[in-house]
């Protein structure tokens, strides 16, 4: 019987998610000040978590949660109240000893860099927060505040969309929206290529230790009952589905969809949004598991580990011959395994059919729009 390629590639999808976002899930180095800095509000870590979020230019996952976190607590932690408290610090942060500004944020010793779309989205969200007409003292209390009103407002049919919806016109893109949106304009949002909008969606709807940070920022801003009665609408799905979580959506997912899925029409696999949600329809699943696949490839491209990508000469599936798949040394690094590793079926995997070869480019995507 003729293996049903798609279905394979489906099944490893969700087994990957659903890894993922166990609550096995140690952060461990990563995001110290946003899980464990006992001196910030809960809010102040959570738009702290925000800002890490929206800024990604081509780094690592590492580097995003290490370097980018102190970069971006640097710019919170006087508590500013507006962009314009903000800017200057900006500003001297990118000088280099002769006073000259690059695209680099210093800090204690390192630096990240700061591109053009950060920087905006960095605006964005200040100057949003800033006009916000509530008293709040900070704006990571507003920034609370602003999430449990979209709660409430928004659950219900397409409440996860909504509320990409406000957060990409309000603090991300900083652009006139309307207030009742109709479905076409949901829909046409949708397309928008919102990567990291997405993955910040994701996080806070699935990720067990963001779950508890956001739970305890909301009690913290709202009160206890009415935190945790907003809490609780939050994880209803009946409130807000989370299949209704969008594909961040890459280069990365575009060329996988295209050399794996065989049997989809050619127009349909050279638009990673508009696969992902025709197999999450069919498979009765999230468009977001498919975001896994690109974590399988573009992470390690970035270090040229060509050996040990699972799309290039398929060096880590062992075909059956081992009982555990090496791949998940590699592919969860962060994440903790049970006694007996991760079992590997190679029968139902598509990397142990030669199917990946054609995806190596030996060479990083400049292209993808976050």
């Amino acid at each position: 019987m003729k293996t049903d390629i798609t279905s394979s590639f489906v099944r490893v999808c969700r087994k990957l998610d659903e890894l993922r976002f166990r609550s096995t899930v140690n952060w461990g180095v990563l995001g110290k000040n946003i899980f464990r800095n006992s001196q910030l509000k809960a809010s102040t870590r959570l738009f702290l978590f925000w800002l890490c979020s929206i800024i990604d230019q081509f780094y690592g996952y590492v580097t995003l949660w290490t370097k980018g976190e102190k970069a971006m607590l640097r710019l919170i932690e006087d508590n500013p109240r507006s962009f314009s408290e903000v800017k200057d610090k900006i500003e001297n942060l990118r000088r280099d000893r002769k006073g000259n500004i690059l695209g680099d944020i210093f800090f204690n010793g390192g630096k990240i860099g700061l591109v053009r779309d950060d920087y905006k989205r960095i605006n964005n969200s200040f100057e949003f927060l800033t006009r916000y007409n509530k008293p709040e003292p900070n704006l990571g209390i507003k920034f609370a505040k602003v999430l449990g009103e979209l709660i409430a407002g928004c659950h219900g049919k397409n409440g996860v969309l909504k509320m990409a919806y406000f957060l990409d016109g309000w603090m991300f893109s900083n652009i006139l929206i309307s207030l009742d949106p109709t479905l076409t304009e949901l829909h046409r949002f949708r397309e928008k290529p919102r990567k990291r909008l997405w993955m910040f969606i994701m996080f806070l709807r699935r990720d067990p230790s963001v779950l508890n940070l956001f739970q305890k920022a909301l009690i913290e801003v709202h009160g206890n009952n009415n935190g945790n009665a907003l809490f609780s609408i939050w994880n209803d799905k009946s409130r807000f589905d989370p299949k209704e979580v969008e594909l961040p959506g890459d280069m990365w997912n575009q060329r996988l969809f295209k050399a794996l899925l065989s049997e989809l029409p050619k127009f349909l696999k050279q638009k990673p949004k508009q696969t992902a949600r025709e197999l999450a329809l069919r498979y009765d699943l999230s468009p977001s598991i498919f975001d896994v696949t690109f974590e399988l490839g573009a992470n390690k491209c970035r270090s040229m580990e060509c050996s040990l990508c699972p799309f290039g000469d398929n060096q880590l599936c062992h075909k059956g011959k081992e009982k555990f798949c090496s791949i998940t040394d590699w592919l969860f690094p962060y994440y903790e395994k049970g006694h007996h590793g991760i079992m590997c079926n190679p029968e139902d995997c598509p990397i142990g059919k030669d199917l990946g070869k054609s995806l190596c480019t030996r060479k990083i995507d400049r292209e993808i729009t976050h």
